[in-house]
């Protein structure tokens, strides 16, 4: 029990705070209101070195060379091969959790993108915690920094994983003059798409357990734990020992995250307790973040012959409003649903058993993109695993090309419909397919 509230007081303290972070957090960058990207001017914060900093230094590839530092209290690195095409690839990296030690994770395809001329920088942000809207300012910053050090580049993408997605949808959507492109893989790329999800699923859990989660108070993380452990009493304390109640909430997260498909038992079992945890720190958490999450809008739906009916549960599930000062475009870009005005391409790759973040959050902003008339500059693609973030390298060197491809030539590459069924999505774009895949012949 001491770890289960251990691990509830930290969710709840990252969802709401720069997790780990001895320093203070740095101005958001100011852009200059020019005209286009090569003349608009980013201010560079100047701070003193941020002391959670590891060493961000590492060993260039053969035929490029390594640059590394902290830039406005976040470390970076560059890497920029000899013979530069003078296009620029900006890695953001996923969530980090509660570690206070920031570091840096390279570009997934690193050795072709250097293979192909490219430069790539990546930042460690100026602080851990779900903090998508440092991950935004703290990537133009670094931005700037390339252009002091080699000149603006004709072309910038931005590659983002996780939370690094949240941060690709929103650079895109606010800055696509900066930006030429981007590629989001396991991306949250609905905005607070994730907290409404992981609200969902702790308040489907109480329903079924018959316990109130709404009546949780901010940070009482020992009423947390009581909670989770009448939920677990009630519904099995492990995902392949289900009672009948357990069953049925396992059947409406399944809907919840995008229907009937490929792994979503493995997907389920995967972050049965972990998703609870992450939906009371949504709960806990007193910040603008906590307040913008809601269920309102949300229609339930569970499986036929379990004992219960979608009226049922939609009728006595809890409801949870949502701050629209904190849900605000206005105050919290990112932690509003997008608005899908994209002007630049974005490709994105999603694991179909995903429960940690669901590909629900790519069929809520595949509505938004068709509502806002800009379908023609998006691309998805589902491939046929669990695991959070699971691509292999054929998987992302092929919607790396493709992207790349799609801006230079303006011929869009191939996707596929997130917005039906799943059932049989993905056989195109998975590389390999798993044995046990349902969709071998």
């Amino acid at each position: 029990m001491k770890k289960l509230r251990l691990i509830i007081a930290v969710m709840a303290l990252c969802l709401s705070t720069a997790c780990g972070s001895a320093q203070p957090s740095a101005p958001t960058a100011v852009l200059a209101p020019t005209a286009t990207a090569s003349a608009r001017v980013i201010a560079i914060p100047s701070l003193a070195p941020n002391s959670n900093v590891q060493d961000p230094t590492f060993k260039a590839l053969d035929g490029a060379k390594a640059y590394a530092g902290q830039v406005a209290g976040a470390g970076y690195r560059i890497e920029m091969p000899d013979t530069w095409n003078g296009e620029l690839v900006l890695y953001a990296h996923g969530y980090r959790g509660t570690t206070p030690q920031l570091t840096i994770t390279n570009l997934p395809v690193r050795e072709l993108a250097i293979q192909q001329g490219f430069a790539w920088a990546a930042s460690s942000y100026r602080a851990n915690g779900y903090n998508p809207d440092d991950g935004v300012q703290d990537t133009l910053i670094l931005r700037e920094l390339f252009k002091q050090k080699f000149g603006s580049p004709k072309r910038t993408y931005i590659y983002g994983s996780s939370m690094g997605g949240h941060v690709v949808v929103a650079s895109l959507e606010q800055y696509p003059d900066i930006y030429a492109a981007g590629l989001s893989e396991c991306g949250v790329v609905s905005g607070i798409g994730e907290f409404d999800y992981l609200l969902s699923y702790v308040l489907l859990g109480g329903y079924f357990a018959n316990v109130d989660p709404t009546t949780l108070s901010k940070g009482d993380v020992q009423g947390a734990g009581a909670l989770l452990s009448k939920i677990y009493a009630t519904l099995g304390d492990a995902p392949d020992k289900l009672t009948d109640k357990g069953k049925q909430f396992r059947s409406a997260v399944i809907h919840l995250t995008g229907g009937h498909r490929p792994f979503a038992l493995e997907g389920f079992g995967e972050r049965y307790k972990s998703d609870f945890e992450g939906g009371v720190g949504v709960l806990l958490d007193p910040s603008f973040k906590g307040r913008a999450a809601t269920n309102v809008d949300v229609k339930y739906h569970v499986d036929d012959g379990l004992g219960v009916s979608d009226e049922q549960l939609n009728s006595g599930i809890k409801r949870v409003a949502a701050d629209p000062n904190a849900r605000s475009f206005d105050s919290h870009y990112e932690f509003t649903r997008f608005k899908g005005n994209l002007k630049v391409p974005l490709l994105t790759i999603h694991d179909v058993g995903d429960f940690f973040v669901p590909i629900l959050l790519e069929q809520q902003y595949r509505a938004t993109v068709n509502a806002a008339g800009t379908s023609d500059l998006f691309v998805q693609r589902a491939v046929r695993r669990y695991k959070h973030c699971d691509f292999s390298p054929a998987e992302r060197i092929r919607a790396w090309n493709d992207l790349v491809a799609w801006v230079t030539s303006g011929k869009k590459p191939e996707g596929e419909d997130l917005s039906g069924s799943l059932a049989d999505v993905g056989r195109k774009f998975t590389e390999p397919l798993a044995n046990d895949d349902p969709g071998h012949e």
